[in-house]
């Protein structure tokens, strides 16, 4: 026979009695556990819907805001008095905005060259969100502009940010939207896609594609071999390709199915 030490020193096992007491007091715990766990599980789910659609309400509104703006600049040129908002004033830290029409892709774009992933974690109004705002590379010239801009954007899964740029796996989808569109104080400019990419950030990693490192080129060699780089790591073959004096735009987002795996979205000026 086992022998257990309980309150009164050494004793056998429990009795049948105590046994068959035991079990609804061992129910009761385990169902406690589970109510907490549904509280918290309902809860995180009702705190991510709401920021979801705090962050969805609060880019809509820009997005209708920068329409107006422009409707207003049209209308300025036969005197009429602007009234609509100007968001470069809003935020001095807004550098343009970035649009691609049959996709939920259609934000502003920040830069902070002093801190360069302060938008990694904060919205266009500056307050704290997992959601951030795409934002350009540190070391991007959008005003002159810089042989590549580099811009960043979250891949989140309620399909907002940068998120749908994972449907350009598809070639299909590719096909019926080449066009990406980014605004700046200048005007607005289209940009073809050429070359949709999975790579890695991880700099020891064999497959690893620096994009990050090429902003401007020191010869029209190196912008050639930028480009031959990125076509032959491109998923599928486009038919577009660039040459010396083209200006590119990279969006860069991560791809939520590889550590450190990031997908790329590679176009070239064609209108402006």
């Amino acid at each position: 026979m086992t022998y257990f030490y309980g309150k009164g020193g050494l004793r056998g096992p429990p009795s049948f009695y105590e046994r068959q007491t035991m079990k609804p007091k061992i129910t009761m715990f385990l169902c406690g556990v589970l109510v907490a766990v549904l509280i918290v599980s309902v809860s995180l789910l009702t705190a991510y819907f709401w920021k979801s659609k705090q962050q969805a309400n609060l880019y809509s509104t820009l997005a209708a805001a920068r329409v107006q703006d422009t409707q207003q600049e049209i209308l300025s040129e036969f005197l009429v008095q602007p009234t609509s908002r100007n968001l470069y004033l809003e935020n001095a830290d807004m550098i343009g905005w970035i649009q691609i029409e049959g996709t939920s892709i259609d934000y502003p774009v920040m830069q902070t060259p002093a801190d360069p992933t302060y938008y990694l974690k904060h919205d266009f109004e500056k307050n704290y969100t997992d959601y951030g705002c795409p934002f350009m590379q540190a070391d991007c010239d959008a005003l002159r502009p810089s042989d590549n801009l580099i811009i960043y954007g979250h891949n989140m899964k309620d399909g907002s940010m940068f998120a749908d740029l994972a449907k350009y796996r598809s070639k299909d989808f590719w096909q019926a939207h080449k066009t990406v569109w980014f605004d700046t104080e200048l005007g607005s400019s289209a940009y073809e896609i050429f070359a949709v990419i999975h790579t890695t950030v991880q700099a020891d990693d064999a497959d690893a594609f620096p994009f990050y490192r090429f902003v401007d080129a020191a010869s029209p060699e190196e912008f050639a071999d930028y480009v031959s780089a990125c076509k032959a790591q491109a998923l599928y073959d486009t038919g577009n390709s660039a040459q010396y004096g083209d200006k590119l735009l990279t969006l860069s987002t991560c791809d939520n199915i590889t550590d450190n795996g990031r997908l790329l979205v590679i176009a070239k000026r064609i209108l402006y």
